[in-house]
C-alpha cells in the first residue's frame, strides 16, 4: 500500500459493504412500490359539525408513503350539493376525494375552493375538470399557480414517480374572485374571506351556519408555519388578527393538523410569527448578518412541531431579508454594523 493511502479499518469496510448490499436489495422494492402504488386516499372522514367533514392528511412532506396526501381537505354539504375545500395533491387523490364527498352526502360535488397556491392543495384540478366540477380560487392564487406550479409538478413526478402522479396536470381555476364574497348555495351561506397573509391570495372558507372555517396554510396546527418567498410575518399576523375578529367563527380546520377552537389555533400561529419577527429584528438592529441570525434565532417551544428543521431557518432568512429591505429603504434606521 502506498504510504499516503489512508488505512481503512476492516469493520468500516464491512459496514460499508453491508450498507451497499442493503441499498441494492431495497432499490427494487422501492421501484416496485413507485411503479405500483397502493390506492391513493386521505384519512377517514371526521365530522366537525353537521354537514361538515375534514379529510385529514399528513403533516409531513410529500413522499412515496403518503403520495402527497399532505394537509387537510374539507367537505361542506349544502342543499345545492357538496363543496370541497382544496382539490388534493394529485389526480388520483382528487378522484378519491370526489368519491368520498359523494359517499358522505349522496350527491356529486358542485364546487371546489382552493385556499392557497400550495401544491398539496391544488394538484387535483384535472380530475375535477374531467368530472365537470368547477374550481374557484382568488385571482392572485391563480397567477401564482401559473408562475410556479409547473415546476412543483415536475418535482413531484421526480420524487414520487409517474405512477403516483398519473393523470395529474396543472389546471388553473376557472372561477376567480378578487376579494371576499359569500356563496349562497341552496340557502347555506359559505363565506370566502380574503385574508392576504401567507400568500396574496389566501381564502378562508367559513360555513356561517356551523361557525366552522377552513384556514388552509394560513392556520397550520402542529406544524411550523412556512413563510412564502417574498413574504414576511407582519401581513400574516394582521390576517390572523382579522380572522380572530370574524363574527360567528368558532372552530377552525387548519390546513395541517387537527381541528380545534379557533382562538387557540390562531393564537398559536401568531405566537410563532411574533417571536420570529421580534428576534430577527433585534439581531438586525444589533448588526447581525443573515447567517448569524439563522444560527441564533431558535424557538424552543416549536422544535417538536412538524417541519421545524425544514422550515424554520428558511423562515428566518425570509424574515431577515424583508426587514433588511425596509432598512435599505429607510437609511436613517441604520443598524449597528
Amino acid at each position: 500500500m502506498h504510504a499516503s493511502t489512508p488505512l481503512i479499518p476492516r469493520r468500516r469496510l464491512a459496514l460499508a459493504a453491508l450498507a451497499a448490499l442493503a441499498g441494492t436489495a431495497a432499490a427494487p422494492a422501492l421501484s416496485a412500490a413507485m411503479a405500483n402504488p397502493p390506492p391513493a386516499r386521505y384519512g377517514a372522514a371526521q365530522a366537525v359539525a353537521p354537514g361538515v367533514w375534514v379529510l385529514p392528511g399528513s403533516l409531513e412532506a410529500a413522499d412515496a408513503g403518503n403520495q402527497d396526501a399532505v394537509g387537510n381537505l374539507g367537505v361542506l354539504d349544502t342543499p345545492a350539493g357538496p363543496v370541497l375545500v382544496e382539490t388534493g395533491g394529485s389526480s388520483r387523490l382528487a378522484r378519491w376525494a370526489i368519491a368520498e364527498a359523494r359517499r358522505l352526502t349522496g350527491r356529486k360535488p358542485v364546487l371546489a375552493v382552493i385556499t392557497q397556491a400550495r401544491p398539496e392543495f391544488l394538484m387535483g384540478g384535472a380530475a375535477f375538470a374531467e368530472a365537470g366540477i368547477p374550481v374557484l380560487a382568488h385571482s392572485a392564487t391563480a397567477e401564482l399557480m401559473a408562475q410556479r406550479c409547473h415546476e412543483c409538478l415536475r418535482r413531484l413526478r421526480a420524487d414520487l414517480g409517474e405512477a403516483v402522479m398519473r393523470g395529474t396536470r396543472l389546471v388553473l381555476p376557472g372561477r376567480r374572485v378578487e376579494g371576499s364574497q359569500v356563496l349562497e348555495l341552496g340557502g347555506r351561506r359559505i363565506a370566502l374571506l380574503h385574508l392576504a397573509g401567507h400568500t396574496a391570495g389566501d381564502l378562508v372558507v367559513l360555513d356561517e351556519r356551523s361557525g366552522v372555517a377552513f384556514g388552509g396554510a394560513l392556520v397550520p396546527a402542529g406544524r411550523v408555519p412556512e413563510i412564502d418567498p417574498g413574504r414576511e410575518a407582519a401581513p400574516w399576523r394582521e390576517a390572523l388578527r382579522r380572522l380572530a375578529g370574524q363574527p360567528g367563527l368558532r372552530t377552525l380546520v387548519p390546513g395541517y393538523g387537527a381541528p380545534g377552537a379557533a382562538p387557540a389555533l390562531i393564537a398559536s400561529v401568531e405566537s410563532y410569527l411574533a417571536a420570529l419577527e421580534a428576534q430577527v429584528q433585534a439581531l438586525l438592529d444589533g448588526g447581525a448578518d443573515l447567517l448569524e441570525a439563522q444560527r441564533r434565532v431558535e424557538l424552543a417551544d416549536w422544535r417538536t412541531a412538524a417541519r421545524y428543521e425544514a422550515f424554520h431557518k428558511r423562515n428566518v432568512q425570509r424574515q431577515y431579508l424583508a426587514a433588511e429591505l425596509r432598512w435599505l429603504a429607510a437609511p436613517e434606521a441604520t443598524p449597528q454594523r
